[in-house]
């Protein structure tokens, strides 16, 4: 693909935004995705396959963020895709957050170029933003009841795929193409799926520093997909505030087998915001589509903790079990993978 300038960032972001729930047929030599965090920078670099089965983790790499680089995070990202140690020259990334608006929603069904026609002025309906200042994409899921189909609504403001875009190209990389967290944490998980649970209805939860990226799947399908601002940061600080311990000494304890004794109820309490928003999530989809999730797959970094895990457990009643991408691969890098699985 050629080199993807800053002049013209918006225009190709726009043309790259495209596809945004199926892996490509095509797979290139080396591909490689880039999940750029609030407190780290994920990377995966995947080769060519070989026979039958996945393509091969060529490298993965873990740059942190100080306060600093969060603002400019250029420097972590070029370190993070040095370590890979591959000749990488493109990258995939992903956008998150509150300027990323995802909706499903019926439409009658129409033919591919009459959706394509009607996703602006069904959009305006649902954003917050001004249509011209965002990117729009959309996709057909399936068929609803009668002559109509759900539709997925995907926009993304233009300042922030253009920020993304700069600290690429300031890293002296070229982006391939754009994706969202959601979409890309799907692509990482059926990538792997057992296909006997094919027709399951599953959770994913993929629970970051800042951001706790919500998808519900019915198939191979998401029909429920969000951005909660719930994640490890606000979580130590609670546990930190009723506990009287510095937030490293919690973070350490999080990864204890076995944690101080009044730790359970402290991350059961820390952990009941996210566990409302969750709870609302699945009633919303239960109500829509007349079935709860089944089950729940936990990824990110707190998907680590097997402390966090059982306060989550004690508040649910689905089955919770945390997912990693690959068994090479830690939870944490499951945004990188299934953007690195992507090819144009």
């Amino acid at each position: 693909m050629p080199s993807l300038a800053l002049g013209t960032a918006l225009k190709s972001a726009a043309e790259l935004f495209q596809r945004l729930t199926t892996v490509q047929a095509h797979e290139a030599k080396l591909t490689v995705g880039l999940d750029v965090g609030s407190t780290s920078v994920k990377a995966v670099a995947l080769g060519a396959r070989k026979g039958a089965g996945p393509r091969p983790i060529i490298g993965q790499s873990l740059s942190p963020l100080s306060a600093e680089k969060e603002r400019d995070p250029s420097d972590a990202i070029r370190a993070a895709v040095e370590g890979l140690h591959a000749p990488v020259a493109g990258v995939n990334l992903a956008v998150s957050g509150p300027w990323v608006i995802m909706r499903i929603i019926e439409l009658p069904t129409m033919k591919p170029h009459e959706l394509k026609q009607a996703l602006p002025f069904e959009a305006q309906r649902y954003l917050p933003f001004n249509i011209q200042d965002v990117i729009l994409d959309g996709a057909a899921l399936g068929p609803s009841e009668g002559n109509k189909t759900w539709v997925l609504i995907v926009a993304c403001k233009k300042e922030l795929l253009d920020r993304r875009i700069d600290w690429a190209k300031r890293a002296g990389l070229n982006v391939e193409l754009v994706d969202v967290d959601a979409l890309a944490l799907t692509n990482g998980f059926l990538a792997g799926a057992d296909s006997h649970s094919a027709e399951r209805t599953r959770a994913l939860i993929n629970v970051g520093a800042q951001l706790t990226t919500l998808v519900i799947l019915r198939g191979d399908v998401p029909y429920l997909m969000r951005d909660i601002p719930w994640g490890g940061e606000k979580l130590a600080r609670h546990v930190s505030e009723q506990m009287g311990l510095q937030a490293e000494v919690v973070s350490q304890e999080l990864t204890k087998a076995e944690p101080r004794p009044e730790m359970p109820n402290a991350l059961k309490l820390s952990s009941e915001a996210l566990v409302t928003e969750l709870q609302l999530s699945f009633d919303y989809f239960e109500n829509r589509f007349n079935q709860p999730p089944e089950e729940i797959f936990v990824s990110g970094g707190l998907s680590q903790s097997n402390a966090f895990l059982n306060a989550l457990k004690s508040q649910i009643t689905q089955p919770l079990t945390p997912w990693a991408p690959r068994p090479d691969l830690s939870g944490q890098f499951a945004v990188a993978y299934g953007l690195a699985l992507r090819a144009d």
